[in-house]
């Protein structure tokens, strides 16, 4: 928390939450250029995304793996400014929305489970 800007125009943030124009522009030029880590499994995806209506930090490095603080939060960071965006209420400080999560990070639930299936049936991966 602080302020930003110059000393004639203070822009005051509030965390993950931009107040000011200026920064959602920064904010979504930034999250579009953000490198979205592969997630670890098929079978895992899935299941955080049917078990969990907000993701924390535990279960978004169970999706994508070990990875910096600063990678995580970044990751969050956008999905939260996407969810100020659309007044989508958060359950806690650290909590994101699941479905607005895998949308942003570009995980498509329809196109895991019919690549799952295929999987199965070729069985390569086991049931």
């Amino acid at each position: 928390m602080g302020y930003w800007g110059t000393a004639n125009t203070p822009i005051v943030l509030l965390p993950y939450i931009y107040k000011d124009k200026i920064e959602n522009k920064r904010c979504r030029k930034e999250c579009t250029k953000l490198n979205i880590p592969k997630y670890t499994s098929i079978d895992n995806a899935l299941s955080i995304y049917y078990n969990n209506s907000e993701l924390g930090n535990k279960e978004i490095i169970d999706l994508f793996g070990k990875m910096s603080p600063t990678t995580l939060s970044r990751l969050k960071k956008a999905i939260k400014n996407k969810m100020y965006e659309l007044n989508i209420p958060s359950f806690g400080v650290n909590r994101i929305n699941t479905k607005i999560a895998y949308e942003m990070w570009g995980i498509d639930v329809n196109t895991l489970k019919e690549n799952r299936k295929e999987l199965c049936e070729l069985r390569l991966l086991q049931t």
